[in-house]
């Protein structure tokens, strides 16, 4: 009997733990800013960045920030706007970690990135 009942709360918290992770990933979806963060993975993948980044690039953080001198631009245009930030969760073990990507928030178009460290 008390097999059965250790068996069925362990199912029990696997349920709950999966369930956690699909509202996480809904949360992640509903904040619209999809485009942006496949923008700026494809942007990545392009110069090869891709190996230091998790593949999970839905997940990446998304912030504002205004654009100043500290990031390599693309198009100076944006210089002193408000753009979005695109920072991805690096791999363990990685030497130099994933650029932040800038990201123009009317058009998803990148407009430079953050060299890492």
């Amino acid at each position: 009997m008390d097999k059965v009942i250790i068996s069925v709360l362990c199912v029990l918290f696997f349920i709950a733990g999966c369930s956690n992770n699909q509202d996480d990933m809904n949360a992640i979806k509903k904040d619209g800013y999809d485009d942006a963060r496949e923008s700026a993975w494809h942007f990545v993948k392009e110069k090869g960045w891709d190996d230091r980044a998790e593949e999970n690039w839905q997940s990446a953080n998304v912030t504002k920030t205004i654009a100043d001198n500290n990031y390599e631009f693309l198009d100076n245009d944006y210089e002193e706007k408000e753009l979005l930030l695109i920072s991805f969760k690096d791999k363990e073990n990685v030497v130099l970690g994933t650029p932040s990507i800038l990201i123009a928030p009317d058009t998803n178009k990148v407009i430079g990135y953050m060299p890492s460290e």
